[in-house]
């Protein structure tokens, strides 16, 4: 609760063209989501009532293991917490902006 479903698709769209680019990275980060495996073994989850391990490459447990992640580190909070937040996601200001601009498009479009 809290944090946009918005944020969300924007991370998707940006890290994996919404699922079109699955990686590896050439940082080795895997799926929709683009986890490093690393942190996929802290935040994943398995999502959407889903029984078995969580799959990295499945976006039913990707987006909710992303949203996870997120809001432990602030981000439903909104403001200077949600950049910081997507700041720890990927360590770049300019990808916090682009996720933020992008966000403010879906939801000036989808609402």
């Amino acid at each position: 609760p809290g944090l946009s479903w918005t944020v969300l698709a924007a991370i998707g769209q940006i890290e994996s063209g919404d699922g079109t680019n699955m990686g590896p990275s050439t940082a080795g980060a895997l799926g929709p989501m683009q986890f490093l495996p690393s942190t996929w073994q802290v935040w994943g989850i398995s999502g959407f009532g889903d029984t078995g391990p969580p799959d990295i490459m499945n976006p039913f447990d990707a987006v909710p293991s992303a949203a996870r992640m997120l809001c432990a580190d602030g981000a439903a909070a909104g403001g200077q917490a949600l950049r910081q937040a997507i700041f720890d996601y990927n360590h770049a200001t300019w990808y916090v902006d682009e996720v933020l601009t992008l966000a403010g498009e879906y939801a000036r479009e989808f609402g």
